[in-house]
């Protein structure tokens, strides 16, 4: 195909999704190549579109982003960062099925999905009384509990990524002993007593799954809620996490922390769905995830 490149440092995912996604934005999005806006990325027209997003929800979505623009996060259809969007914010229109579907996924207990609201860091501005960084889910549910009390389902959404190498000042915390991240790590009881912490903090790979994890267990030693779940959610092609990250994570998991740590597909998650959302407009939003996310 005219304009279609290779990429040395492509994983075979990465490979099969860029390929996916250029003739994904050729032949669907009728978005053509140009050298201005090669492969996966929109041109700017296209982007104040929003043609990132699924069309029979676009309207809705774009009334909740926060901020929208021509950058990367909308333009750039390998990055992850619209696919909360598109995955999560058309579910606000029936929470009721919503509320079946993650009962599914979690194990039940719950009883009414109350919100949902992607890059949530918890109620509080003050960074301080969480893990005092940026950490933030991807999507957030909130939830009443079959008995009453707020719950919450904290998503990390990944596609095409990998790990990321360690900053500067997520380096010094991890360094420091009295840090939150050695505090809530500690209190949780999501990791085993031989582990140590340090050393497992600061491997590329298990750095995000880790610290959205505890994310969830400072916003429970807080009080805000009084049961938590995280979920890291990718596509089952994703070698990096489905052979060596998440596999790796949940070794050093407590029984507790299993109990609070799910790694789910988009293979998986987009069966589900089907099964809970049935009408014509919902069908066709399934339809286009698979066809968008899923590269053969």
């Amino acid at each position: 195909m005219a304009g279609e490149k290779t990429y040395k440092y492509d994983d075979e995912f990465k490979r099969k999704a860029r390929k996916h996604q250029f003739e994904f934005r050729e032949k669907v999005l009728h978005n053509t190549y140009d050298e201005k806006n090669p492969q996966v990325i929109l041109t700017p027209e296209a982007t104040k579109q929003g043609l990132i997003f699924c069309e029979v929800y676009r309207d809705l979505i774009r009334r909740e982003v926060k901020s929208f623009g021509t950058s990367a996060l909308f333009s750039n259809m390998l990055r992850s960062e619209h696919i909360p969007y598109n995955i999560f914010t058309p579910m606000k229109e029936n929470l009721y099925a919503t509320t079946m579907l993650f009962n599914e996924i979690i194990g039940g207990g719950i009883s009414s999905i109350t919100d949902i609201k992607i890059e949530f860091a918890g109620k509080d501005k003050n960074k301080e009384l969480y893990l005092n960084d940026g950490t933030s889910f991807d999507t957030y549910i909130k939830y009443i509990s079959t008995n009453g009390e707020e719950g919450g389902i904290g998503i990390e959404v990944k596609y095409t990524e990998r790990g990321y190498r360690i900053g500067k000042d997520e380096k010094d915390k991890i360094n420091n002993k009295n840090s939150k991240y050695h505090l809530i790590s500690k209190l949780c009881g999501y990791y085993k007593d031989s582990l140590d912490i340090t050393s497992f903090i600061k491997a590329n790979h298990l750095r995000q799954i880790w610290r959205n994890h505890i994310l969830g267990y400072a916003m429970l030693h807080k009080g805000e809620i009084k049961r938590f779940h995280h979920i890291h959610l990718y596509p089952q092609g994703n070698e990096h996490f489905r052979d060596r990250a998440l596999p790796e994570y949940k070794m050093i998991l407590t029984e507790r922390g299993k109990d609070s740590f799910i790694d789910l597909t988009y293979e998986y998650l987009f069966e589900l769905m089907h099964k809970y959302f049935q009408t014509p407009k919902q069908q066709e939003w399934l339809d286009y995830l698979k066809e968008r996310y899923l590269p053969s």
